[in-house]
């Protein structure tokens, strides 16, 4: 469900939606003020569907409004559903301070609660009668509490800060319900980790905004739509029209010009809708109402403190801060997004250019076409198109069609159907297509990643650590090495997957890898194997034959 964008049609929806209705026409906030979707239209949605379906992961910044909409559904499922819903938190003595301070005031302050709650008993603070069901409220830290009850819906808040060992015990409890329901939200802490992890292996939703100039809809990026760096390298704010005082707004990646938030409908975009349970990212830059002005204070006071920019990320952005070289990441590809847009068709004058191409190998078959140019002493590839195919009888007309010189494709796991693309490319002499594989290797070729070629079979191999380094240096170069398309924001779950891997200490501790955890990569891959066909295209004959 998209943005609805007036009072009246929310007002509307409320009879349809039972938690809706009952935030518009009885809810009180802990302020003891009636909720209003004014600055938050992305909880809509939420306060929708959360009764009827099974639970979501939230990835969340501070103050954005999750922990209300759970504490009344609680109340909903309880209270008008007749069901027993779990609401834990990191400890006991933190749900204590919670039900005192935000479950009682409201218990008291609105008719239809108070009314649904047994007797007017506010005693217990672990469990309370409401309506037809119950309400429990549980720290996470107590291990009994998690082996003495069973529940049709929980809610864990904080879920990085509690107890990991007893929430799996917490599960357990709703396997006897009928319809059960699990959410769990949280401030990220660590990358792979917690509530990010979740996030991770969800579909990935994000608040897509919509520029009131071109039209493009986008999630907003602090690096991306609100600061960047100057040539001496000092940050600035994209809007400059009011750097200097003004309401600072974010600027369009696409059209580059400052946009209003809010004037035009947002929408909730799933970076990956195939994956069956729901996960919400959402920062403080979505609240319509957060002066952006107070968190570029924020941000440059952080500047060389590593524990204000965990924070600024976590409780701000709300994603979890990594060291800069760690993995590619947003400020680099904001920086390398500067070629012209995608050619999605293919033009006549790549005839009269040097083309490579990297294709990534997974449930579709990701690809990445750039020209090559060498304006220095180092070549640097110009991103022309980034794209998915379903058949390698695509990927063969794909080659044709952009004139590509040399690809390199993913090996595993089809290599029945890639050595086919190869050999139908050598026949038709339409380009030279070369199967990539990985194999640590001590020793670094001129590439600085052990290249190693086998010219019969046109296989290439490769240390997989050593590549990704390489291309990685290629992205935050200075100029950029490689350059992206300036629409490649477009391509759904891009810079998801580019930011993916993650550069790690092995389990031994004695070298360092990549990582992705379980999170997609293809499109980095995808631009490894392009660097790969660029260097067999200039070097090729170079190399040791394994």
């Amino acid at each position: 469900m998209s943005e609805v964008g007036t009072s009246a049609v929310v007002e509307g929806l409320s009879d349809q939606y039972p938690l809706l209705g009952l935030a518009l026409k009885h809810h009180k906030t802990t302020r003891m003020q009636p909720l209003s979707f004014k600055d938050k239209p992305y909880l809509i949605e939420l306060y929708c569907d959360a009764p009827r379906i099974e639970g979501f992961d939230a990835m969340k910044a501070v103050q954005v409004g999750w922990s209300e909409l759970l504490v009344q559904l609680v109340l909903e499922r309880a209270g008008w559903a007749n069901r027993i819903a779990a609401y834990i938190l990191p400890t006991y003595q933190l749900r204590d301070r919670f039900v005192q301070r935000r479950i009682h005031p409201v218990l008291q302050a609105v008719p239809a609660y108070k009314n649904r709650l047994k007797n007017g008993d506010l005693g217990n603070l672990r469990i309370k009668n409401f309506g037809g069901g119950s309400l429990l409220f549980l720290g996470s830290n107590t291990v009994n509490d998690f082996i003495e009850f069973s529940a049709d819906i929980i809610v864990v808040d904080e879920f990085d800060r509690c107890v990991q060992s007893n929430l799996a015990l917490a599960r357990d409890r709703l396997r006897a319900s009928e319809y059960p329901q699990l959410f769990r939200i949280g401030n990220p802490t660590l990358p792979k980790t917690g509530v990010a992890a979740l996030y991770s292996a969800s579909d990935g939703r994000k608040w897509f905004h919509t520029c009131t100039h071109c039209g493009e809809k986008q999630n907003l990026e602090w690096l991306t739509n609100v600061v960047d760096r100057d040539a001496s390298g000092k940050w600035i704010l994209r809007d400059k029209q009011n750097a200097v005082g003004g309401m600072i707004r974010p600027v369009c990646r696409r059209c580059g010009k400052p946009f209003e938030r809010g004037e035009k409908p947002g929408e909730w975009v799933a970076e990956r809708p195939y994956n069956p349970r729901r996960g919400y990212h959402i920062s403080r830059l979505d609240v319509l109402s957060q002066d952006f002005r107070e968190l570029w204070n924020e941000w440059l006071e952080a500047q060389g403190n590593s524990n204000k920019l965990i924070a600024f990320y976590a409780s701000v952005l709300g994603k979890p801060y990594e060291a800069k070289g760690s993995s590619v990441d947003m400020e680099m590809l904001a920086r390398a997004a500067c070629a012209p847009r995608m050619d999605r068709a293919g033009k006549q004058e790549l005839d009269y250019e040097i083309v490579v191409a990297g294709i990534d190998v997974g449930r579709e078959l990701n690809v990445d076409v750039a020209t090559v140019t060498k304006p220095d002493e180092k070549y640097r590839r110009h991103g022309i198109f980034q794209g998915t195919f379903r058949t390698f009888d695509e990927v063969y007309d794909m080659l044709a069609r952009y004139r590509v010189n040399v690809a390199v494709i993913d090996a595993r796991p089809e290599i029945r159907k890639a050595q086919e693309l190869r050999d139908r490319c050598q026949a038709s002499g339409i380009c030279d297509l070369w199967l990539a594989q990985f194999h640590p290797t001590d020793r670094v070729g001129r590439d600085d990643y052990g290249m190693r070629l086998d010219h019969m079979r046109r296989v290439v191999t490769a240390d997989r650590t050593q590549l990704l380094d390489a291309t990685m240096d290629d992205i935050r170069s200075d100029p950029c090495r490689k350059e992206f398309p300036e629409d490649i924001w477009e391509v759904q779950g891009w810079s998801d997957q580019m930011t993916a891997p993650k550069r790690l200490l092995s389990e031994k501790g004695d070298r360092y890898i990549w990582h992705e955890g379980n999170a997609e990569d293809h499109y980095r891959f995808a631009d490894a194997y392009q660097r790969v066909a660029l260097d067999l295209y200039t070097k090729g004959g170079d190399y040791i034959a394994g």
